[in-house]
Protein backbone atom coordinates (compact mmCIF):
# COMPACT_ATOMS: atom_id res chain seq x y z
CA UNK A 1 0.00 0.00 0.00
CA UNK A 2 2.85 2.43 0.74
CA UNK A 3 3.99 2.11 -2.89
CA UNK A 4 0.52 3.05 -4.09
CA UNK A 5 0.35 5.99 -1.69
CA UNK A 6 3.74 7.25 -2.86
CA UNK A 7 2.59 6.91 -6.47
CA UNK A 8 -0.50 9.08 -6.06
CA UNK A 9 1.42 11.58 -3.94
CA UNK A 10 3.59 12.16 -7.01
CA UNK A 11 1.05 11.63 -9.81
CA UNK A 12 -1.77 13.80 -8.44
CA UNK A 13 0.33 16.93 -7.87
CA UNK A 14 1.74 16.52 -11.38
CA UNK A 15 -1.71 16.11 -12.94
CA UNK A 16 -3.04 19.06 -10.95
CA UNK A 17 -0.14 21.30 -11.97
CA UNK A 18 -0.63 20.33 -15.63
CA UNK A 19 -4.36 21.11 -15.42
CA UNK A 20 -3.69 24.53 -13.87
CA UNK A 21 -0.98 25.26 -16.45
CA UNK A 22 -3.36 24.26 -19.24
CA UNK A 23 -5.97 26.76 -18.02
CA UNK A 24 -3.31 29.48 -17.76
CA UNK A 25 -2.10 28.79 -21.31
CA UNK A 26 -5.68 28.79 -22.59
CA UNK A 27 -6.43 32.10 -20.86
CA UNK A 28 -3.25 33.71 -22.18
CA UNK A 29 -3.92 32.48 -25.73
CA UNK A 30 -7.42 33.99 -25.63
CA UNK A 31 -6.12 37.25 -24.15
CA UNK A 32 -8.34 37.12 -21.06
CA UNK A 33 -5.88 35.85 -18.47
CA UNK A 34 -5.59 38.05 -15.38
CA UNK A 35 -3.11 36.68 -12.85
CA UNK A 36 -4.79 37.99 -9.68
CA UNK A 37 -8.24 36.91 -10.85
CA UNK A 38 -7.24 33.42 -11.97
CA UNK A 39 -5.22 32.67 -8.85
CA UNK A 40 -7.90 34.31 -6.71
CA UNK A 41 -10.30 31.42 -7.19
CA UNK A 42 -10.81 29.13 -4.21
CA UNK A 43 -10.57 26.15 -6.56
CA UNK A 44 -7.13 27.09 -7.84
CA UNK A 45 -5.74 28.00 -4.44
CA UNK A 46 -7.18 24.87 -2.82
CA UNK A 47 -5.64 22.67 -5.51
CA UNK A 48 -2.27 24.35 -4.97
CA UNK A 49 -2.62 23.68 -1.25
CA UNK A 50 -3.49 20.09 -2.18
CA UNK A 51 -0.31 19.80 -4.24
CA UNK A 52 1.71 21.07 -1.28
CA UNK A 53 -0.03 18.71 1.16
CA UNK A 54 0.70 15.61 -0.92
CA UNK A 55 4.31 16.57 -1.56
CA UNK A 56 4.91 17.44 2.10
CA UNK A 57 3.45 14.07 3.12
CA UNK A 58 5.49 12.14 0.52
CA UNK A 59 8.69 11.76 2.60
CA UNK A 60 6.58 10.61 5.57
CA UNK A 61 4.79 7.82 3.70
CA UNK A 62 4.34 4.86 6.02
CA UNK A 63 5.70 6.80 9.00
CA UNK A 64 4.31 8.95 11.78
CA UNK A 65 4.13 12.60 10.81
CA UNK A 66 4.38 15.80 12.88
CA UNK A 67 0.99 17.18 13.84
CA UNK A 68 1.42 20.27 11.64
CA UNK A 69 1.72 18.00 8.60
CA UNK A 70 -1.52 16.27 9.57
CA UNK A 71 -3.31 19.60 9.93
CA UNK A 72 -2.09 20.63 6.47
CA UNK A 73 -3.34 17.34 5.05
CA UNK A 74 -6.79 17.39 6.66
CA UNK A 75 -7.19 21.08 5.80
CA UNK A 76 -6.33 20.42 2.14
CA UNK A 77 -8.79 17.52 2.04
CA UNK A 78 -11.46 19.72 3.63
CA UNK A 79 -10.98 22.48 1.07
CA UNK A 80 -11.15 20.04 -1.81
CA UNK A 81 -14.37 18.48 -0.52
CA UNK A 82 -15.83 22.00 -0.47
CA UNK A 83 -14.57 22.56 -4.02
CA UNK A 84 -16.07 19.30 -5.30
CA UNK A 85 -19.45 19.79 -3.61
CA UNK A 86 -19.88 23.44 -4.56
CA UNK A 87 -18.74 22.91 -8.15
CA UNK A 88 -21.06 20.02 -8.92
CA UNK A 89 -23.93 21.43 -6.85
CA UNK A 90 -23.87 25.13 -7.78
CA UNK A 91 -21.51 25.81 -10.67
CA UNK A 92 -21.72 22.85 -13.03
CA UNK A 93 -25.50 23.22 -13.62
CA UNK A 94 -24.86 26.76 -14.93
CA UNK A 95 -22.18 25.66 -17.42
CA UNK A 96 -22.76 25.02 -21.10
CA UNK A 97 -21.60 21.61 -22.28
CA UNK A 98 -19.84 18.95 -20.26
CA UNK A 99 -16.89 19.40 -17.94
CA UNK A 100 -13.44 19.75 -19.44
CA UNK A 101 -10.63 17.39 -18.48
CA UNK A 102 -9.22 20.23 -16.39
CA UNK A 103 -12.53 20.43 -14.52
CA UNK A 104 -12.45 16.70 -13.85
CA UNK A 105 -8.93 16.96 -12.44
CA UNK A 106 -9.39 20.13 -10.38
CA UNK A 107 -12.99 19.62 -9.27
CA UNK A 108 -13.12 15.86 -8.80
CA UNK A 109 -9.96 13.74 -9.04
CA UNK A 110 -7.88 15.98 -6.78
CA UNK A 111 -10.55 15.90 -4.09
CA UNK A 112 -10.96 12.13 -4.28
CA UNK A 113 -7.22 11.55 -3.99
CA UNK A 114 -6.76 13.95 -1.06
CA UNK A 115 -9.61 12.38 0.89
CA UNK A 116 -8.37 8.87 0.08
CA UNK A 117 -4.85 9.87 1.07
CA UNK A 118 -6.11 11.15 4.41
CA UNK A 119 -8.22 8.08 5.15
CA UNK A 120 -5.63 5.52 4.06
CA UNK A 121 -2.77 7.20 5.90
CA UNK A 122 -4.51 9.10 8.65
CA UNK A 123 -2.75 10.44 11.73
CA UNK A 124 -1.23 7.96 14.17
CA UNK A 125 -2.29 10.29 17.00
CA UNK A 126 -5.73 11.87 17.21
CA UNK A 127 -5.91 15.53 16.23
CA UNK A 128 -7.61 17.50 19.02
CA UNK A 129 -11.03 18.83 18.04
CA UNK A 130 -10.40 21.99 20.06
CA UNK A 131 -8.06 23.08 17.27
CA UNK A 132 -10.66 22.48 14.55
CA UNK A 133 -10.57 26.18 13.70
CA UNK A 134 -7.11 25.70 12.18
CA UNK A 135 -8.83 24.20 9.14
CA UNK A 136 -10.71 27.44 8.55
CA UNK A 137 -7.88 29.97 8.80
CA UNK A 138 -7.23 29.96 5.06
CA UNK A 139 -10.93 30.07 4.02
CA UNK A 140 -11.46 32.98 6.42
CA UNK A 141 -8.57 34.90 4.86
CA UNK A 142 -9.78 34.05 1.35
CA UNK A 143 -13.34 35.21 2.10
CA UNK A 144 -12.02 38.44 3.59
CA UNK A 145 -9.96 39.18 0.47
CA UNK A 146 -12.93 38.36 -1.77
CA UNK A 147 -15.20 40.73 0.15
CA UNK A 148 -12.60 43.50 0.01
CA UNK A 149 -12.04 43.02 -3.71
CA UNK A 150 -15.77 42.87 -4.38
CA UNK A 151 -16.23 46.19 -2.58
CA UNK A 152 -13.24 47.87 -4.27
CA UNK A 153 -12.43 46.61 -7.76
CA UNK A 154 -15.72 44.73 -8.23
CA UNK A 155 -14.18 41.31 -8.88
CA UNK A 156 -16.16 38.41 -7.46
CA UNK A 157 -15.06 34.82 -8.17
CA UNK A 158 -18.43 33.12 -7.75
CA UNK A 159 -21.98 34.33 -8.32
CA UNK A 160 -23.10 33.27 -4.83
CA UNK A 161 -20.66 35.77 -3.31
CA UNK A 162 -21.81 38.67 -5.50
CA UNK A 163 -23.08 41.52 -3.25
CA UNK A 164 -25.24 43.07 -6.00
CA UNK A 165 -28.34 41.71 -4.29
CA UNK A 166 -27.12 42.84 -0.89
CA UNK A 167 -24.81 41.38 1.69
CA UNK A 168 -27.52 39.32 3.38
CA UNK A 169 -27.37 36.42 0.90
CA UNK A 170 -23.57 36.70 0.86
CA UNK A 171 -23.42 36.47 4.66
CA UNK A 172 -25.70 33.45 4.56
CA UNK A 173 -23.49 31.71 2.01
CA UNK A 174 -20.37 32.53 4.04
CA UNK A 175 -22.01 30.99 7.12
CA UNK A 176 -22.81 27.89 5.08
CA UNK A 177 -19.22 27.63 3.83
CA UNK A 178 -17.77 28.03 7.34
CA UNK A 179 -20.19 25.54 8.88
CA UNK A 180 -19.59 23.08 6.07
CA UNK A 181 -15.83 23.45 6.42
CA UNK A 182 -15.87 22.81 10.15
CA UNK A 183 -18.23 19.87 9.73
CA UNK A 184 -16.17 18.30 6.94
CA UNK A 185 -12.91 18.73 8.85
CA UNK A 186 -14.43 17.18 11.99
CA UNK A 187 -15.84 14.29 9.94
CA UNK A 188 -12.50 13.61 8.27
CA UNK A 189 -10.70 13.58 11.62
CA UNK A 190 -13.33 11.23 13.00
CA UNK A 191 -13.20 8.90 9.99
CA UNK A 192 -9.43 8.62 10.27
CA UNK A 193 -9.58 7.65 13.95
CA UNK A 194 -9.20 3.96 13.11
CA UNK A 195 -5.45 4.55 12.78
CA UNK A 196 -5.09 6.33 16.10
CA UNK A 197 -2.93 4.38 18.51
CA UNK A 198 -2.73 6.76 21.48
CA UNK A 199 -4.45 9.91 22.75
CA UNK A 200 -3.38 13.06 21.00
CA UNK A 201 -0.47 15.18 21.95
CA UNK A 202 1.80 17.26 19.82
CA UNK A 203 4.77 15.25 18.56
CA UNK A 204 6.32 18.30 16.97
CA UNK A 205 5.66 20.84 19.71
CA UNK A 206 3.82 23.08 17.22
CA UNK A 207 0.16 22.25 17.75
CA UNK A 208 -1.75 20.29 20.36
Amino acid sequence: MTTTVRAWRVAMPLATAIAIASLVIDGVSHGDFVFWDFFGYFTIQSNIIGIAALLIALPFTGRERPSWVEWVRVSAATYMVIVVVFFWWLLFPTMEGGPSWEDLVLHLASGIVLVADWLVEGPRRRLPMRHLGLCMIYPAVWLTVVLVRGATDGWVPYFFLDPDDGYGPVATMIAVIVAAGLGICAALIGLASWRVATPSHDVSGAVD
